[in-house]
């Protein structure tokens, strides 16, 4: 075997290694036609932050809302309008991560879904290079029945190659891409 192929057949190695040292994980569940049963008008809570990223929860929920605009027809309860509604009440929204609270805040604005969940990861991972890591875990509440209809959870470090940068917000856009593409599949 020449010098030439051998260097090919080594770097073609290296590069499977290095695409699989990517490493992503998700899980899902989806009642599809009761959520496509009816339009939907959808509350998209704070996600609760258990990191140490500081509104990692908040900015999670902005591109999970952002996604769900581009890819649903939905409608979307305005944050600002959201939270002036909710103010004055005893939930606090960065910890709506019970289903009883959830169900309680979507009863108090009105709409027929809730989205809720957390931020388990979103960090830059240390080694070599600072690669960015997120986990993220997503509910969607029907207020009127109190059921589960949609549960996801990704976990997904990113990374790319030689002369290219990776962010936590590149990342985290592409599994909530991921996220609402998955739930929409099986409708």
């Amino acid at each position: 075997m020449s010098n030439s192929r051998r260097l090919c057949s080594f770097l073609c190695l290296v590069i499977l290694v290095l695409s699989l040292a990517a490493c992503s994980y998700e899980q899902s569940y989806v009642k599809g036609a009761e959520i496509a049963s009816r339009a939907r008008f959808v509350a998209v809570l704070p996600l609760v932050n258990l990191t140490s990223y500081p509104q990692a929860g908040r900015i999670v929920g902005d591109i999970l809302t952002t996604e769900l605009y581009a890819q649903t027809d939905f409608k979307i309860a305005e944050r600002s309008s959201m939270t002036e509604r909710l103010r004055s009440g005893s939930e606090d929204l960065d910890q709506a991560v019970d289903r009883s609270v959830a169900l309680t805040v979507g009863k108090d604005l009105g709409v027929d879904t809730v989205i809720y969940g957390s931020v388990s990861e979103y960090r830059y991972k240390r080694g070599l290079d600072e690669d960015p890591v997120v986990g993220i875990n997503i509910l969607m509440l029907d207020v009127k029945t109190d059921k589960i209809v949609w549960a996801g959870s990704r976990s997904d470090t990113g990374g790319c190659f030689w002369f290219c940068e990776d962010s936590l917000n590149r990342l985290t856009q592409e599994i909530c891409h991921d996220m609402v593409k998955t739930m929409l599949k099986r409708l």
